[in-house]
Formats: C-alpha cells, structure tokens, sequence
C-alpha cells in the first residue's frame, strides 16, 4: 500500500508539473504571438534632432541583425523624414517580407516611391493596400494623384518626340512648359517658355505661366515683372492680379528676410 500511495503521489506530481510547464508554454507563445504582432508606436518627431537620434540609435542595432520589425518601420520611417527616400525603400521592402501584414508599411513604402518619383509603383502599392485594409482609404487620393501624374508624364513624352520630330507649333511647346512646371522641371519650362515669347509677345497666358515658372524657381523679381506684363494685357483678369499681389508680396518677405528667418 505504501508503494502504491508513494506511486499515486509521484504521478501526481508528474501530472502537476505538466500542467504548469504547458500552461506557461502556451502563455508564453501567445505573449510571444502578441509581442510579434503588436503595431509599432506613433512617431511624431518635433524637430529634425529627433530623427537624427533614432537613426542614431536603430542604425547599429539594425545592421546587427537585432531590430524587430517594429523597430526596423520606424527606422524606415526615420530615414523618410530625413529625405534619404532610398534607404527608407530598402528598409520597408524588408519589413513587408517580415511582417507583411501591417497595412502602415505599404502606405509609407508607397509615398518612398512616390517621392523617388516611381509613380507607378507607389499607385500599384496603395491599390493592394488599401483592398487590404480599410483604414487607407484616405489613400484613394494619392492613388488618383498618382494616375494623374503618370498621364501628365505620357503627355510629357508624346510631346517631347513631337519636338524631336520637328512638329511642334508654339502652342504645344507651351502645353509643354506647363506640364514640366506640374512636374517640377521649371529650368526646362522657361527654356521653353523663352522660345514662345518670340512667337507671342502679346499673350498674357504666356507671361502667368513664364511669371509662375520664376516665382517656382525663387527668382520673385522676375516673377513679379512677368505678371504685371501679363496684368498690363489682360487688366479685367482677377486671377492675374491676385497673383501679381501674392508675387510682390512673397518678394518684399524675401527683401526683407522674413522667409530666411522661418528657415531658420
């Protein structure tokens, strides 16, 4: 009997033991399932010091293989808020192979992208995620920007062989001119506005866009003397003369170093 009691005990034990040791297996892995899958923190940086330091600070961990993925986006998005756009690229590339799950990645991969301007890929991006997710819908925006761009881009290169071709008339050059200036190529939207004020000298539309393409490029003396050419032969245009006012405005701020001081 006593052998049987001493029996009945171990095994009860034994029984004991197990429990505990599956309880804190299973406790364990579903800690170790939410510390996996837990969102990374909302950043919201104050100054660029702040992103210096996390790059600081996740760049060494990171090359040492010992960032979560967590920590690895936030990087990422470091690097995106210091305008090293390639780098965030690479890093949020890795994360959505990591973890790809987490609808965040592919918004802010989306405007690296869009930013190194790789229009289609930012789109294609955006349109997975947000059949992915319905907290982007807000990206539908950016998706029809995006499509926008990548049309104006099109007529951009039509044009452009139209020129090689020797077929452009001066009304093409300055739908051209406008199209670089919508897509941030100012210097070649004045050469080419340059080459149709020859033709038409008399075209208030032709000296808004020339005025628009200098103030863009930060040159506001010769912004301000294109619109008031373009206000002096279309006087009745409100548009002209709100943005004549907005030019000297903009100008005397920089005469009198209002805008370096907010650079500051």
């Amino acid at each position: 009997m006593d052998f049987l009691r001493r029996s009945m005990k171990k095994i009860i034990i034994i029984v004991i033991a197990a429990i505990v040791i599956i309880g804190a297996i299973i406790s364990g892995g579903y800690y170790w399932h939410k510390r996996q899958n837990e969102p990374p923190p909302v950043v919201v940086y104050q100054d660029i010091a702040e992103v210096d330091n996390d790059i600081a600070r996740f760049e060494p961990l990171y090359k040492a293989g010992k960032l979560r993925w967590q920590d690895i986006y936030l990087l990422g998005v470091a690097y995106m808020q210091k305008g090293r756009v390639a780098d965030a690229a690479k890093i949020l590339e890795e994360v959505v192979k990591l973890h790809p799950n987490f609808y965040k990645t592919y918004e802010s991969l989306g405007m690296a992208y869009y930013r190194m301007d790789d229009i289609e890929k930012a789109v294609s991006i955006w349109e997975k995620v947000v059949k992915m997710s319905p907290q982007t819908v807000h990206l539908e925006d950016m998706i029809n920007k995006g499509k926008q761009r990548i049309e104006l881009k099109k007529r951009v290169v039509s044009l452009e062989q139209e020129m090689k071709q020797g077929q452009v008339d001066w009304q093409k050059k300055f739908e051209l001119a406008i199209l670089y200036i919508a897509t941030k190529r100012v210097a070649d939207a004045k050469t080419l506005l340059e080459d149709v004020l020859k033709t038409k000298k008399d075209s208030a539309e032709v000296y808004d866009v020339v005025a628009q393409a200098y103030a863009m490029s930060g040159d506001f003396e010769k912004a301000v003397n294109a619109e008031k050419k373009a206000v002096k032969l279309k006087p009745k245009d409100e548009n002209f003369k709100k943005r004549l006012a907005e030019m000297e405005r903009v100008r005397e701020g920089f005469k009198k170093g209002e805008y370096h001081k907010n650079r500051q």
